[in-house]
Parts: C-alpha cells; structure tokens; sequence
C-alpha cells in the first residue's frame, strides 16, 4: 500500500496506464501485453475467445467511454490530454505533460504535476475502468433500430415484452438519431430498402454505429439490410442477387433455409441460435441483394436461389437474410406499401401465411428467444 491506499493488487494496473502517457493509448506498441487487456469490463465486451489484439482494441473503445461518460470535468481533460485521444491524438509528449500541468496551475510544470496528481488521476482513471464492468451487467437494455417505419420488430418486441427484457426502438427514418450502441446490452438492427453500400449520410453513420458495436463485441443480431450492414462492415461485400419477394417463388416454390454442417457442432449438437429448431424451415423473404463473407465468418443456413441466408460473425454476433421477425399484421401493412410486394395476390399471400402462421411464430418466437440467450438477456 502507498500514501494513496493503492491496494497491491491494483498497482500493476496502475503502472499500466502510466506506461501508455508517453505514446498515448493508440500508438501504444505493447498494448496486447498489458494487464489492463485482463479488466472484465473488456472480457464482457469480447467475449472468453477473443484474441490480445481484439482485446487491446475493445481497451480503447472502453477508455476513450469511461472518460467521456464516467469522469468530469479537469479529470476527463486530463484523461483525455494524458492519453492522447481527441484533438491530443499524434500530440508530442512533451506539448502534452505541458498542457496537463497547466490545466493546474500556470506555474506548474510536469514535474509539479507527476508528484502526486498523476498517480491520484489514473487511479480516478482505473476505478472507474473496474466499475464499468459492473454497470455493464446492469445495462440490460436492447437497442432496436429502425431503417424504415413499416418495418418493425414484430415477434422480437412482443417476447421483449413477454419475458420483461427492457428495449429501446430508434426509427432512422423518422429522423432518430443513432445511439451509442455500446451503451446497450445488444443491438437489432432491421431490414429496410436501403443498399448497405450507400454514401447517404444515414447509411455512412449506420456502418460506423454497428462497426462501433461489432468493434465492442456488442451482441448484434442482423435482420436483412442489418446482416448486410454488418458483413460490410466486417470486410465482406454486399452485391445483386437473385430478387427473392414473399413466401414463394414466382413458380409457387416455397422459400426456405437449410441449416449447413458448420451450424450443426459435434455430438449432434446445433449452434446455440438454432436450439430446440429443425434443420429447415420456411422463411418470408424481401431483398435483392446478398452478402459475401469474409473467411472468418461462418455460413449457417443456406437457400435454394440466395445461397447465404444465415451468417455467424462472432460467438455473439449474427446476420439473417429472411424475417423470422414477421407478423400477420406487419405482412398486411407490407402487402400495400411495399413496392415489391403490391404486385402480388395480397389475398393468396395472406392465405399462404395463414398456413404456416402457427408453425412460422414458434420458430420466430424460439430463435429470438436463442439471440438473447446468447447475449445474456434470457
């Protein structure tokens, strides 16, 4: 123990972040052998199987958050100056000790300041890393996002509802801004008609937002342009592909996904998105684009004419093609506003589904509940 009542335990932590002041925390070359990679805050961002370098780079999504959002004041510029993040990023270190000293004092120079306020500002620095873990576990909320107003969470909303999960519903197309999504349990992003190629700028600050919460290991469920977004995001590409609109095909063949090999693990056991599911089942489909993958994703279910129906990102990170999210009441509102869908029979479309409808919640409602299981909320 010291004159500040550091416990032993913390000190290499401490010392940790003293050692990343003289590059600043993105230049910082031995960031991935840094005790402060081990914090569970940055184990709860990445997950158990997550690389040094995954780690080191979710450390600094963490820090650059706890100063923004955690310190106040002197001690988040301080932060912000010490660490080199912001307008102090590439800032030489010696301009940087000058300016936190006289943050303090005109008169001060880095000697005043290292004698004690250093030492006393990283530990304000370190608790409040070690806290974030625990109000992580209290952040329960799932974020839902909105590309368009008639597309909403159907099936997902009504279990958010039945097992007491809370969540927030932002509508991009009514002009809602986009959260941090790293200050959620999980992120759902929707389907909608836009390209996940586009430069708009809703579309540049979407990728960025779900990179954000990829980067952080965020769960992320991706229902059409969402599995789109985030396989763009990742590496991948999103390019034409067969138009797939409705229930069935245009020669009446019903669409449907197969699970492959990679979702069915050893010992006859399935991925955990597909617990207590078939191998196949029945899908509505509405897009005209299609993603390809990088090497580390995984291909869990496949179509007939769009190949890549089910993506596996991460341990905690999935995209589907399809909407298992669907209802009764979002398939009429789609049936006359959609312009793909107008031009079909809205009453044998309705007929189609009320076949299927009972059959078709089950399995919406089981791999929903799977999602969040997944990301810790059921």
């Amino acid at each position: 123990m010291n004159k500040l009542n550091i416990p032993t335990a913390d000190a290499p932590y401490i010392e940790a972040l003293r050692e990343l002041i003289r590059t600043g925390v993105t230049a910082a070359p031995n960031l991935e052998r840094s005790p402060l990679i081990e914090l569970p805050a940055v184990w709860q961002q990445c997950g158990a199987d997550a690389s040094p370098t995954r780690r080191a780079h979710a450390f600094i999504t963490l820090l650059r958050r706890v100063i923004q959002q955690r310190l106040e004041g002197t001690e988040a510029q301080t932060a912000t100056i010490l660490f080199g993040f912001e307008n102090y990023a590439g800032l030489p270190i010696q301009d940087r000790y000058r300016t936190v000293a006289k943050l303090y004092s005109p008169y001060w120079t880095w000697e005043n300041y290292r004698k004690e306020p250093l030492t006393r500002h990283l530990l304000a620095v370190y608790l409040a890393l070690k806290r974030e873990a625990t109000l992580a576990n209290d952040a329960q909320t799932v974020l839902i996002v909105q590309n368009i107003t008639r597309e909403g969470p159907g099936l997902l909303e009504r279990l958010l509802k039945e097992i007491a999960v809370h969540y927030e519903i932002v509508n991009l197309d009514r002009g809602d801004p986009f959260p941090d999504p790293t200050q959620y349990a999980a992120l759902v992003v929707l389907g909608g008609p836009d390209s996940a190629n586009d430069t708009t700028p809703k579309m540049l600050n979407e990728r960025k937002q779900v990179a954000r919460a990829l980067e952080a290991g965020i769960p992320y469920l991706g229902i059409c342009l969402g599995l789109q977004v985030a396989v763009k995001v990742l590496g991948g590409a999103v390019v034409p592909s067969v138009k797939e609109v409705g229930l069935s095909t245009a020669e009446g063949t019903p669409y449907s996904v197969t699970l492959t090999n990679l979702a069915l693990t050893a010992l006859g056991k399935k991925d955990p998105l597909f617990v207590g599911l078939r191998n196949d089942f029945r899908v509505f489909q509405l897009h005209g684009e299609t993603v390809e993958m990088t090497e580390s994703m995984q291909l869990l279910a496949t179509g007939r004419d769009c190949h890549n129906q089910i993506v596996k990102m991460s341990n905690t990170a999935y995209g589907i093609q399809s909407h298992f999210e669907l209802t009764r009441e979002m398939l009429l509102e789609w049936l006359t506003a959609d312009p793909d869908l107008t031009a079909l029979n809205e009453r044998a479309v309705l007929d189609e589904f009320d076949a299927i409808d009972e059959v078709y919640t089950i399995t919406g409602l089981s791999l929903l509940r799977n999602f969040l299981h997944i990301a810790g909320l059921h």
